[in-house]
Order: structure tokens, then C-alpha cells, then sequence
């Protein structure tokens, strides 16, 4: 009888000893990372935690609102407790992991089948590292991937424009030459476009019946000898454009010829010859351009985008084509108002002194505007940057091997450097080496998902 009841009982007391056995074989001496049972237990029983969908990094025990966007805090789904699950995770195989190629794996050494890279030990994540923000690598991995970080810095970076421009004319230094009557060119004292003229220098004969008429009329006032009439004769031969040297001249020639001489009323170079002797001409008609050359203008034209900080008296340097390894140092002389309708940009101007006119009209020239006081940023190394069609990211270094993606907002770049407007802080760490792997990782665990903007609701 007693033998047929221990035989009833002994599966349930085998059940139990492999139980207890379990156990045991699973626990691990008290210390960092040891495993307790206990605690466990606790941790998967406690009072429910509450999570922003939004935002996971906010948590509260109890129900309420997100500080940052405002929406309402949901329960945490507690995770399924399944011992033997557990059991197996704390105890499997290590994991081995391609240094370029994160999601190449295997639970054994062996080489990457795309790089052929040797497989390296996958570092574990610590208990308190799951379901935090950031990727994290062993250092074998970090050097492999040669991670390089540096400290975002505070403190000046100048605005630097680089733009294409060309000398052109000082517009206030040009003269246009038109007839004041309709006439015709009787003699022409130029011969092509180039030619230089000094001041006094006679340009055209021109021919005109008015003219004649006018002339007529002032010889007669002359005659008369009543001043009212030789200056309002006077007034009128102005007006048709007959200088005081040649008014004088037919006062003294008591001649009438209906011709005018139009002469040069400063030294320049002629730029522009639209007659030839025998040609009628209009008042419409401009018939010789002058240009003085002693001084030029150097015109370019910037982005919109960049034209902010700009304004008269902005130093510039300037380089040009037949000035090799020199620099013409300079200031913006005008900024215009509005930009280009076809092009969108903004032209700037310079104006430069031509000794020699060294400085060709219609030649390249380089223009560097450079920012004269620049105000401290948060300044980053520009190869730094991630940047795609929507935002621009950088990967931070949050602890030691452990390592973020960052949505930033860049104001300008200048000297290799990017000036953050938001996103990073001075004395935060960014990766200049190795980010683009360790981004490819962050997208792989759906870390991007917390940088991104939040929908409207």
C-alpha cells in the first residue's frame, strides 16, 4: 500500500527537485549584473508605468500630460512574462556582428559574406541600456569603424560669400552724345570704337536747319545789339545743344552755316559709335557713348540667401584672370534693393581706382566678401552633417560607446564649419568619422522615429 503511494508521488516530487534545480542552476553570486529572481517579479508587478506616445523618454506612475507636446500619457504595456524565455536570453550564445555591415549577424566567428570583414563580438546591452536611446558598439567595433568625435564649440565664425562678377563702366563716368534737332553728320572726327579723346577735342560736325534758323537769329540780335534778344538767342542755341564755345565762335565769325560741333567734354575712351559722316539722325539717336576709365565698378551677384548681412562699406577682396596672385582689397560700395526676376539674386557692387586700366571692362573677376564682426555660434565641423532631403541630422556621442542621431537646424557654413542654430550644444560630441554606419544602425532600430517632427494632431 505505502509503495503504491510513493509511486503516485514521486512524478510530482521529480517535478519539483528539476524545478528547484532550475533555479539554482540559474542564479549567479550577488553582484553587478547578477540576476534575481525576486526582483524580477517585482519589476514585472509594479504598479503600472505611464508613457507619451510621442515622446518615450517621458514616463510618470501616474496618469497625466506630456510636458512637451501636451498630449495624454497611455499605460505602458508590461511585458509577457515568460521565465523560460528570460532564462534562455540571459544565457544564450554571444551574438557576432560585421563592423561595416551591422545587419549581417551570426551566432558564430566567420567572415562578413559582403565585405568579408572578420565577424567581432556584438558588446551586450546592459539591463538599464534597453529601450534607451542610442546605439551602442564595442570599442573593437568603434575602431574598426574608425569613429572619430569632436566637442562642439562656441565662438566666432565668419560669414565668407564667394561669388563670380565682372568690371564694368562707372555709369556716373560715361557720357551719351545725342543731337538735339534732326540733322545730318557733316563730319565725323572719330573713326571707331576704342578711340580715346581728351576734353576740348571736337567729336561730330553736325548739320541741322534748325540750327541755321537759330543762328540767324542770334546774328541778328547781335546786330540789333538788344540785350534781351541776344540772350534769349543765346538760351535757344543752348537748348539745341551748342556749348558756349561755339556760341561764341558764330558771334565772332558773323557766319551762318547751320553747323554745330559737338565736342568731348572730358577724356575717355569711346565706347560706343552708332554714325558715319552722311548719316541722318534723329534726336532719338545715340551717337557716340564715352567712358572715363580711371575709375571702374566690379559687379556680382550672391544668393538671396546670403545677401542678409550684407551692406555698403563690407571689406572685399577681390581677384581677377590678368592679375595673377594678386588681391584687389576693397569695400562694397551699394547693395541693391531687389533681386534678379530671372536669376533671384542680388547684385553688389564695388568701385575700384584703374591706374594704368589695368582693369578691362567685361573681364571675370573673383569677389570674397567677408563678414566683419561675426557673433559667437554653436560651431560644428561641417563633415559632420547627415543630410538628406528633409532635415539635416548629426550623430552625438551620449556616453562611452554609446552614440545618437540628432535633428540640427544650420544657419551657414564657412571654413569647413557649420554654425548650429539649434539641436546641439557647445561641449556635446558629434561623429565626423564612421557616422554614416552608425546612422544605418540607428535607422535599423528605428531610432530615427524620435527625431522626427511630431504630425499635427
Amino acid at each position: 500500500m505505502m509503495n503504491r503511494r510513493l509511486l503516485a508521488v514521486a512524478p510530482l516530487l521529480a517535478m519539483a527537485l528539476l524545478l528547484i534545480g532550475t533555479l539554482s542552476g540559474c542564479s549567479e553570486p550577488a553582484g553587478d549584473g547578477a540576476a534575481n529572481p525576486v526582483q524580477e517579479h517585482l519589476a514585472l508587478h509594479a504598479d503600472p508605468t505611464y508613457v507619451c506616445p510621442m515622446h518615450p523618454d517621458v514616463t510618470s506612475d501616474e496618469p497625466g500630460e506630456c510636458p512637451i507636446c501636451g498630449m495624454d500619457l497611455v499605460e505602458r504595456e508590461p511585458p509577457a512574462a515568460n521565465p523560460v524565455q528570460e532564462h534562455l536570453a540571459l544565457h544564450a550564445d554571444p551574438t557576432y556582428v560585421c563592423p561595416m555591415h551591422p545587419d549581417v549577424t551570426s551566432d558564430e566567428p566567420g567572415e562578413c559574406p559582403i565585405c568579408g570583414m572578420d565577424l567581432v563580438l556584438r558588446e551586450p546591452e546592459s539591463r538599464d541600456d534597453r529601450g534607451s536611446s542610442g546605439v551602442r558598439i564595442s570599442a573593437e567595433v568603434r575602431n574598426n569603424l574608425g569613429v572619430r568625435v569632436v566637442e562642439a564649440e562656441r565662438g566666432p565664425l565668419p560669414r565668407i560669400v564667394s561669388a563670380v562678377g565682372q568690371v564694368a563702366y562707372d555709369d556716373s563716368r560715361m557720357r551719351h552724345l545725342h543731337a538735339r534737332a534732326e540733322g545730318w553728320i557733316e563730319k565725323l572726327h572719330i573713326s571707331s570704337v576704342g578711340d580715346r579723346v581728351r576734353k576740348g577735342d571736337v567729336l561730330i560736325e553736325f548739320y541741322s536747319p534748325r540750327l541755321a534758323t537759330a543762328q540767324d537769329e542770334y546774328l541778328q540780335a547781335l546786330t540789333l545789339g538788344r540785350e534781351s534778344l541776344i540772350t534769349a538767342s543765346r538760351t535757344r542755341l543752348r537748348a539745341l545743344g551748342i556749348g558756349e564755345r561755339e556760341i561764341d565762335r558764330i558771334g565772332r565769325e558773323r557766319t551762318v552755316d547751320g553747323t554745330v560741333r559737338y565736342r568731348s567734354d572730358m577724356d575717355g575712351v569711346v565706347t560706343a559709335l552708332a554714325v558715319r559722316e552722311g548719316m541722318y539722325v534723329r534726336p532719338d539717336t545715340d551717337m557716340v557713348v564715352l567712358a572715363d576709365l580711371d575709375k571702374v565698378w566690379i559687379e556680382a551677384d550672391v544668393l538671396a540667401r546670403q545677401s542678409g548681412w550684407l551692406a555698403a562699406g563690407v571689406p572685399a577682396e577681390v581677384r581677377l584672370d590678368q592679375l595673377p596672385g594678386e588681391a584687389l582689397a576693397g569695400r562694397l560700395a551699394y547693395v541693391y534693393p531687389e533681386a534678379d526676376p530671372r536669376t533671384r539674386a542680388v547684385r553688389v557692387r564695388l568701385q575700384f581706382d584703374n591706374p594704368g586700366e589695368v582693369l578691362k571692362p567685361n573681364s571675370f573677376a573673383t569677389v570674397m566678401i567677408r563678414e566683419p564682426d561675426p557673433q559667437p555660434v554653436v560651431r560644428i565641423p561641417r563633415e559632420a552633417l547627415i543630410r538628406t532631403s528633409s532635415q539635416d541630422r548629426v550623430i552625438v556621442e551620449l556616453a562611452e560607446n554609446r552614440f545618437a542621431p540628432r535633428a540640427v537646424v544650420v544657419a551657414y557654413e564657412s571654413e569647413g564649419s557649420a554654425a548650429v542654430l539649434s539641436g546641439i550644444e557647445a561641449g556635446e560630441k558629434v561623429v565626423v568619422s564612421g557616422q554614416f554606419m552608425l546612422d544605418s544602425e540607428a535607422n535599423l532600430r528605428g531610432e530615427l522615429d524620435r527625431i522626427a517632427p511630431p504630425q499635427d494632431q
